[in-house]
């Protein structure tokens, strides 16, 4: 946020949309990734988030010197959660598009029992 506060508006009508196209190019990945057959593909962001906000959590922890562990303990595991919000938007994602593919898969094969076309 700091970073922000230092940018004149002309940057920041740079940068604020093009954090919007990234973060829905990342989305529309998760989404396609989602709908792939198998488990692997869809959880890889999710994966991949949850490692890496774990590890950006516990480095704080490796590099302090041991006199600076007070109160360092609450803040990584602040910062592990608030690194995780990633994590559980992919996941949602994820299961979500399961739920969809399910019931698609369900109402075909309902509707190739009862031999009525697909619409």
């Amino acid at each position: 946020m700091q970073a922000l506060m230092g940018m004149s508006v002309n940057q920041m009508v740079i940068i604020l949309p093009s954090a919007l196209v990234a973060m829905y190019l990342v989305l529309s990945l998760q989404k396609y990734l989602s709908n792939r057959p198998g488990r692997i593909p869809g959880l890889m962001l999710p994966v991949g988030c949850f490692i890496a906000a774990t590890v950006l959590a516990v480095r704080p922890l490796i590099l302090a010197d041991p006199g600076e562990y007070n109160g360092l303990g609450i803040f990584c595991l602040r910062m592990w959660l608030t690194f995780n919000i990633p994590t559980i938007l992919f996941a949602f994602q994820y299961i979500r598009q399961k739920k969809v593919n399910a019931a698609l898969q369900h109402a075909m094969s309902d509707q190739n029992e009862s031999g009525t076309e697909p619409q």
